[in-house]
């Protein structure tokens, strides 16, 4: 880093996470993520995208590990931290945006509580503060009567609300980093517009950097500017967004946006990610891990 530089919000340095099996999930994966950045993870179904988010945040699931690579969250190197102190670290300076905000809202609780004892426990807020802060979130996500709907239990507030709570409750703390894991895939195309809306300009407010987990090039193309494709665990490509679009260099990239229906132009023909290169890319990646097995050997 040179002098003048800032240091990256996030820095992932070959990143292998694989099943007790020993067989990847994601394989040598690297980006970074500037800050006030934000970075699109995209891919199909099973491409790997939800699990860099999982691994930078810990919460991978229980059968799966981290076998390899580095992760440094604004300069703190997560690797060589106790649990407990990984743990503390990364839910002072980051925040997630989950998929579904109905399982990610205890329906036990109002939503008031959700929001504000996170604020209270890790950042050390008082209560007149945090609910402060709560309310104002609430109002800048366009929540009419936020007082109305910090007493509110989940299931009383309909999807799209759900979900901008969940907004406001990640950017109350101002946090370094945001792991948008595609929170707007439950939600019809008229909210999913205000949801990507409401993102952009609070994190352009707030100078948050975003790592934005997709699988639509419809949605990258609208919130980034920088995209990293995945298939399989591996990187296919990294680029800045609007040089994806203008050509994208990797095949597998130019077939996901020639498969990405456009809402703007109905009459636009698009069609699935043809099949011979879907082989092509899964027969490279097994020759790849049988190479590394064989290294390991």
């Amino acid at each position: 880093m040179t002098q003048g530089q800032s240091k990256p919000t996030l820095d992932i340095i070959g990143l292998t996470v694989a099943l007790p099996d020993g067989r990847p999930i994601l394989r040598d994966v690297s980006l970074r993520l500037e800050p006030g950045e934000v970075r699109a993870l995209v891919g199909e179904s099973g491409a790997g995208k939800s699990m860099i988010g999982k691994a930078v945040l810990g919460i991978l699931p229980p059968q799966v590990r981290l076998s390899g690579g580095e992760i440094i969250l604004d300069g703190k190197h997560l690797n060589g931290m106790t649990p407990a102190t990984r743990r503390q670290t990364v839910a002072r300076i980051s925040a997630l945006i989950p998929q579904d905000p109905l399982t990610a809202l205890n329906p036990l609780r109002k939503v008031g509580p959700q929001i504000l004892d996170p604020l209270r426990r890790i950042h050390g807020w008082s209560a007149k503060r945090a609910r402060d802060r709560a309310l104002e979130l609430l109002d800048r996500v366009q929540i009419r009567a936020p007082d109305r709907v910090m007493n509110s239990y989940p299931h009383e507030l309909s999807g799209g609300m759900r979900q901008r709570v969940l907004i406001a409750a990640a950017f109350a703390p101002a946090p370094r980093l945001i792991v948008a894991d595609e929170p707007t895939t439950a939600l019809d195309v008229t909210v999913q517009k205000e949801i990507l809306r409401l993102i952009r300009e609070l994190q352009q407010e707030t100078g948050t950097a975003v790592l934005f987990v997709t699988h639509d090039m419809g949605v990258v193309a609208k919130i980034s500017q920088k995209v990293t494709v995945l298939f399989s665990g591996k990187v296919m490509e990294d680029a800045a967004t609007e040089t994806v679009f203008s050509g994208g260099a990797h095949p597998y990239t130019r077939a996901l946006i020639a498969a990405t229906p456009s809402s703007a132009d109905m009459s636009r023909s698009f069609s699935p990610v043809p099949a011979g290169l879907i082989t092509a890319l899964q027969e490279e990646i097994a020759a790849g891990d049988l190479a590394q097995q064989g290294t390991r050997a």
